[in-house]
């Protein structure tokens, strides 16, 4: 039956990049709509201060998050390599070596946080450190599911992806906004049920990869060195994840008596999630060992085109509808000409994140990493400008826009002009 009905949705969606771009979007769909609901419980019950915790501590987890999906860049990219290759039941190796290895730094990390809280909650000018506490709690979770993520998108388990993001995204709506309602309306009810969320969507993706490799013959190849692809692609990860989330966590810092823009930026992130499903089905697809086929290049150009359709329409309906946006998520009855323009922008800031997230993940999947040297280049100008040019919330966006702008312009000409001393 199964059989049957992939042979039919095979007829339906011929081109295999939409159909399993239409079976993760279906899951971020849902996720999203999760997401939307949480925001709008939590929005509504935590007093703005703790509103605007959340967001900064959600940003943090998103700043530790990015450079960890480096993770999940080199197990796809290997466990893809090692599906070509014939060798599948090797990705169990590959799994097991990464989650052991992983595991020890994990837990040093969580206890540091712990250990640390009050210097970590003074930088946010936070009078309590339950908040900073979780987030240590979390940070096992938050390197072992990139593993995870990675093994399943390089062996294209898109179904069991997206289940895992849906009860990832169940748990932390249910536990999150529910806690806030009817524990106590404080930001760290609402981290806990955020961390859960991860836990339980790590503990189902990691069933499905003991349920797909089960069985699959192991091989005495030895396994693909990873070091070098990890340490180059950390540093590109990095930088990307400062210029895609660092807003909040900058605003927070410099101008902490702006809370309207953790709203902006809330609602901003919203262009950016749902065209990730693309990127995810479009990285195994155009992994290589260094050189792009011609059927690659043309995957590479879809998947940037769907992109870019998607931000379109994301940023033409945040322009428009601002106010009721505002009003639906947020419960803002009457938002403010400030914030109605801050939501427009972040919507163009974070769909020029989006359409450079597609070009550094090809050149990832290509270790094509010479031509996104430039990302780490626009990442130290973004944080350097702020530092010195911060006066408004307008200034913070403002960069951030310039610098996406620049890393997305130069590493789309370097596809355009090819190979230019890529690193294999």
């Amino acid at each position: 039956m199964g059989g049957r009905i992939k042979q039919v949705f095979k007829r339906l969606i011929p081109d295999e990049l939409l159909r399993h771009t239409g079976i993760l979007f279906s899951g971020m769909m849902v996720v999203h709509v999760c997401n939307m609901i949480y925001q709008m419980a939590v929005s509504r019950v935590l007093p703005k201060e703790e509103y605007v915790l959340l967001t900064a501590f959600l940003g943090v987890l998103a700043i530790v998050a990015r450079p960890l999906s480096t993770l999940t860049t080199g197990v796809s990219h290997y466990s893809s390599l090692l599906r070509q290759d014939g060798r599948a039941g090797d990705v169990k190796r590959l799994l097991t070596k990464w989650l052991v290895l992983t595991g020890g730094p994990a837990v040093l990390l969580g206890m540091l946080a712990v250990v640390f809280n009050q210097p970590l909650a003074g930088f946010l000018h936070l009078d309590r450190v339950a908040p900073v506490i979780i987030t240590g709690a979390v940070l096992p979770a938050l390197f072992w599911l990139p593993i995870l993520n990675g093994a399943g998108q390089g062996l294209q388990l898109f179904g069991w992806l997206s289940a895992s993001t849906i009860i990832g995204a169940i748990v932390r709506l249910g536990l999150g906004a529910g806690l806030v309602w009817f524990v106590y309306p404080g930001c760290g009810w609402a981290m806990l049920g955020h961390g859960l969320g991860i836990y339980a969507s790590a503990t189902l993706l990691l069933l499905g990869l003991v349920l797909m490799l089960k069985g699959k013959a192991r091989s005495n190849t030895p396994l693909p060195s990873m070091r070098f692809y990890l340490i180059r692609s950390f540093f590109i990860q990095a930088a990307y994840a400062v210029l895609m989330t660092a807003d909040v966590i900058l605003v927070k810092h410099y101008l902490p008596a702006e809370t309207d823009f953790a709203f902006a930026a809330t609602l901003g992130r919203m262009v950016v999630f749902l065209p990730g499903a693309i990127v995810v089905a479009m990285f195994p697809k155009v992994a290589s060992r260094g050189s792009a086929n011609v059927e690659q290049r043309s995957i590479f150009m879809r998947s940037f085109g769907y992109t870019a359709l998607f931000v379109l329409m994301a940023i033409v309906g945040c322009v428009l509808v601002a106010g009721p946006l505002a009003r639906v998520l947020f419960g803002i009855v009457d938002a403010s000409v400030q914030l109605k323009q801050l939501i427009g922008l972040m919507a163009v800031v974070m769909g020029i994140s989006a359409l450079l997230n597609v070009v550094v993940q090809f050149l990832l999947a290509q270790r094509r990493f010479v031509s996104l040297f430039n990302v780490i280049g626009f990442a130290m100008l973004y944080l350097i400008s702020v530092a010195l040019f911060h006066s408004t919330m307008l200034w913070i966006v403002g960069w951030a826009a310039v610098c996406n702008a620049g890393a997305l312009i130069v590493s789309f000409l370097l596809i355009l002009k090819g190979s230019v001393g890529e690193t294999k």
